[in-house]
């Protein structure tokens, strides 16, 4: 007999932890947003620095449920995470999704980095901003 993950596990979980967020596909140019629940956290990334030595460190990340997303997480997507509870970031937050881990069981971990502002690469007459 098969367990149902969805029904049983990542539903109860994003119920419980997750928080509102916005997914704007890459694929649609950020044009389109999709409202769902996703639960904020940060990854343990390990990074080789030099000569074999290993350090730790955080990433930020997100767990969402496949079946919430109309679209196939994709690297490049952007997504935003509100500051409206415990672990959030401290103001509203545009990232960049910059890998996606699928869990094989209906669920993903999209490890994310901080998105650039428009006004960080160019300003308003199309110049890089010095």
């Amino acid at each position: 007999m098969a367990i149902n993950w969805q029904e049983k596990v990542l539903s109860p979980n994003v119920a419980v932890f997750g928080q509102p967020i916005l997914y704007a596909p890459v694929k649609d140019r950020y044009q389109v947003k999709h409202p769902l629940s996703g639960i904020f956290d940060e990854a343990y990334i390990d990074i080789q620095i030099v000569d074999g030595l290993h350090v730790t460190s955080v990433s930020p990340c997100i767990g969402i449920t496949l079946s919430d997303l109309p679209v196939t997480p994709r690297q490049k997507d952007q997504i935003l995470v509100f500051a409206l509870a415990f672990g959030a970031p401290k103001i509203d937050t545009w990232y960049i999704v910059k890998n996606v881990e699928m869990d094989g069981h209906g669920g993903c971990k999209l490890l994310l980095n901080i998105a650039p502002k428009p006004c960080d690469i160019t300003s308003e007459n199309g110049t890089q901003d010095q």
